[in-house]
Formats: structure tokens, sequence, C-alpha cells
């Protein structure tokens, strides 16, 4: 799975993209040369005379889409006009026909975390991580759910697999400078609480200002809501292709 749709998965913040490339139509070369050889002796036969306009041809139709990227896109539409509700319906009524749907079960597992369902959605992510370890971004999501709980190893060791398995990601890299952050910020506080010094304070206070909620755009679509002063600028994957 090399490329991936709308959704795992953004720049800095690729959403999960398509998971299922599309197979390119293959033509033979002898089709290649006939319609070349038929072009060709079109343009000494039917030749326009100076000033004259061409017919353009109307544009090819469409490709028509198979059931199952028809359900995905009715999905997509409700996701996003917030119907969280309906989509999650509309995705388990997919999921029973397409269970192995990677990309709809990672948008599950964002409507979950839209819905305020953190619990759901951590069990969506981790049986992604399980049955599709090479996705980068569930792990991600993960870590993004462990850190707003404030379970800080837990988001580490996630965002480490996610890295492990696709060393490219940056939004990973970038979240797990934050948890290190976060990490070293209650190292230092548990040090002033057991023997205060000035330059420990002063590091516990940089990294406290650092580590404040951000009120830049997130990467993708705004995460689900953190705990004032816990990862508040953690980013989590929405729609990949971003």
């Amino acid at each position: 799975m090399t490329q991936r749709s709308r959704s795992l998965l953004p720049p800095a913040t690729r959403l999960l993209s398509r998971l299922r490339p599309a197979a390119a139509i293959a033509r033979s070369p002898r089709a290649l040369t006939l319609a070349g050889a038929t072009l060709g002796l079109a343009g000494v036969l039917f030749a326009l005379p100076a000033g004259a306009q061409a017919i353009i041809d109307p544009p090819p139709p469409a490709p028509l889409q198979t059931p199952q990227q028809a359900s995905e896109s009715a999905i997509n539409k409700l996701v996003d006009a917030g119907k969280f509700n309906d989509a999650l319906t509309r995705i388990d009524e997919h999921l029973k026909q397409y269970p192995r749907d990677a990309q709809v079960r990672f948008t599950r597992g964002r409507v979950l975390m839209e819905m305020g369902r953190n619990a759901e959605a951590i069990d969506d992510f981790t049986a992604l991580t399980q049955d599709f370890p090479e996705l980068p971004e569930p792990y991600n999501n993960l870590a993004a759910l462990y850190a707003q709980a404030g379970e800080y190893d837990k988001a580490r060791a996630a965002l480490e697999n996610a890295i492990r398995n696709n060393p490219g990601f940056a939004v990973a890299y970038a979240n797990l400078g934050d948890i290190y952050a976060k990490l070293a910020q209650q190292a230092y506080q548990k040090s002033l609480r057991l023997a205060p010094t000035a330059r420990v304070s002063n590091r516990e206070k940089l990294l406290s200002d650092m580590l404040a909620p951000q009120r830049a755009k997130p990467v993708s679509q705004a995460p689900a809501p953190a705990k004032s002063g816990e990862a508040g600028a953690l980013k989590n994957i929405g729609k990949s292709g971003n």
C-alpha cells in the first residue's frame, strides 16, 4: 500500500492516503502503433485549411466508481458534513461487506475521536496496527489519544513504532519531540519536589512555556480536545493526502 486516499493519515501532515493503488490500464504496443498510424493518416487526408477551426471533442466521461468506492465517497461526505452518527452507521454497514478496508477502518477511529469516544477509538487504531503494521498513521493517532490521557510512555512507544515502520513520516518525529519534552518536564518537576534548584526550575519553566497549548492550525483537522497543559500541540492525523 504505497498510496493513500483522503483521509489515513498531512505535508508534515500526510493523512491516510488511498490504501489501494489504482491499477493502470495497460495497452499493447500494437494497439498504440495502430492508433498512431490512424492519427497520422487522418492528418494527411483531412488537414484543415488555414483559418479553419477544429471541432473539439468533449472530455471523456468520469470513470465509474466501484460499489466499494461509492460507499467510501458517501462516508466521506457524511464525515465532512460533521454528521458523525450517520457516518458511523454507514461505516459499520460498509465494513460488514469490506472488513479489510483499512481506509474506512481508519476513518471510523477518527469519527470516534470526534465523538469523544476515545476508548473505542484506541481499540480501533490498535486493531489497525495489528492488521496493517506497515501503516504509521494509526500509531500516530494512538499516540495522540494516549497523550490526552497523560499516558506519555505509551504515546512514545506508539510513535517509535510509527517511525520504525515508516522512517519518512515527519509528523511522528514532531510528535515524538513533544512527548520527549513532556517526559523531560515531568522529570524536572520530580527533581524540584525532591531538591529544588534554580537551574532545574528554569529548565522546567522553559518546557512549560513550550508545551503550553498552541493556537496554531493542526496539520489536518483539529484533534480531539486535550487537557490543558497536556500535549496541547500534539497532532493527530485526519484525512490523508493533505
